[in-house]
């Protein structure tokens, strides 16, 4: 994916916009980041933003592949 549309930018803004204020997360290359750093990185939109979105939608497919894994197993065991 070689442009992030603007909706992921969103939802993924909004998820650390919920996180707890006393957010670290320590990214190899770019060190610690608290939840300020990085609701402004993802406001810039970059590197480290575009890496943020990346994660997370990584996180959200993972999430989806593993909720149809279940689906598939309760529907098969009915």
């Amino acid at each position: 994916m070689k442009r992030i549309p603007k909706k992921f930018w969103e939802v993924v803004k909004a998820r650390y916009e919920r996180m707890p204020e006393n957010l670290k997360l320590v990214i190899g290359g770019y060190g610690s980041l608290s939840k300020k750093e990085i609701l402004e990185h993802l406001e810039r939109k970059d590197e480290v933003g575009k890496f943020l979105v990346r994660m997370q939608l990584e996180f959200f497919k993972v999430l989806r592949e593993e909720a149809e894994s279940y689906e598939k197993a309760f529907n098969n065991k009915a």
